[in-house]
């Protein structure tokens, strides 16, 4: 999920040429991430522009999840993105803090979910902090 977090945020503040304020707030929450950089040619031609599907089959192989399994993980970490691109893009400008606050309580109130172990378990961690930011961005 922090690995999103920062992917996220480098399009976001590629987009608005943002400071890098809740890039900066994010490390300090979530660690450094992988060095993620926006790719302007991918977006052009409509592709993985998060790097979803690298995400989807690393994660899936290091829990030996099914073919059946991986595809729910990706659409899984497809929607908890969508949701976050909402809530970080909307708080484009503010202070760091508050640019990824609402995505730091959906993931910390979904780590304290009830969760089965393996992929199904990351799965339900994904599709809770999901919930959270879709009830975030409603309201």
């Amino acid at each position: 999920m922090g690995e999103i977090g920062h992917r996220v945020l480098a399009w976001v503040d590629a987009a608005s040429r943002g400071n890098g304020s809740g890039a900066q707030a994010w490390s300090q929450t979530a660690g450094n991430g992988s060095g993620f950089a926006p790719d302007m040619g991918e977006l052009a031609r409509r592709g993985d522009v998060y790097g979803l599907g690298d995400l989807t089959r690393d994660l899936s192989a290091r829990f030996g999840g099914s073919p059946a399994q991986e595809g729910e993980l990706r659409r899984a970490l497809d929607d908890f993105t969508r949701q976050a691109v909402v809530q970080i893009a909307g708080l484009s400008g503010a202070s760091g803090d508050q640019q990824i606050g609402g995505v730091r309580a959906a993931l910390d109130s979904a780590s304290h979910a009830d969760a089965l172990g393996g992929l199904d378990g990351v799965i339900a961690h994904f599709e809770a902090a999901t919930a959270d930011l879709s009830a975030q961005n409603r309201s």
